[in-house]
């Protein structure tokens, strides 16, 4: 019996620690992919944000003073993508470092804080010519962050 013990008891010992650390590199490889595809959305929302913000910036810096020449229902639709991109870049400001990188809540930190042109003293076009610019700047920044950033991870 105890020769029988000698013999059995290693190898269920191995299969039992193969089968443990098997399923704990599974589920750490599972969470790693869930975090990716978490970190993915966060980037993809906050640029389509941002290009929403420049689409709507660059309609309104053409307009001098005689209507973009869009209908109500455009204009509508536009304010309202405009509205929502500016509350979507907002909110991945303020929490954003928790899925984004430093460096990327560090961008959007410093698009929330820019300069702005006072609407009392400045033409409208002015502020959204000023406005489009530095979307068009955080943009850039934010693609080669997030391209860096899921790109290291993913190798």
């Amino acid at each position: 019996m105890v020769d029988f013990l000698i013999k059995v008891l290693p190898g269920i010992a191995t299969a039992v620690l193969a089968s443990y650390l098997a399923a704990r590199w599974s589920l750490r490889k599972f969470y790693s992919e869930q975090w990716w595809q978490r970190k993915e959305r966060a980037y993809t929302e906050i640029i389509d944000a941002i290009y929403d913000l420049i689409q709507y910036c660059e309609i309104k810096k053409e307009d001098y003073g005689d209507g973009t020449g869009y209908n109500e229902e455009k204009e509508n639709e536009l304010r309202k993508s405009h509205r929502q991109a500016y509350w979507k870049i907002k909110k991945a400001t303020d929490i954003g470092g928790f899925v984004v990188s430093s460096q990327a809540a560090k961008i959007l930190k410093e698009l929330r804080d820019r300069p702005r042109l006072d609407w009392d003293e400045n033409p409208s076009w002015e502020i959204y010519a000023q406005e489009y610019n530095y979307y068009r700047e955080a943009l850039d920044k934010i693609v080669r962050v997030a391209k860096k950033d899921l790109y290291a991870r993913r190798a």
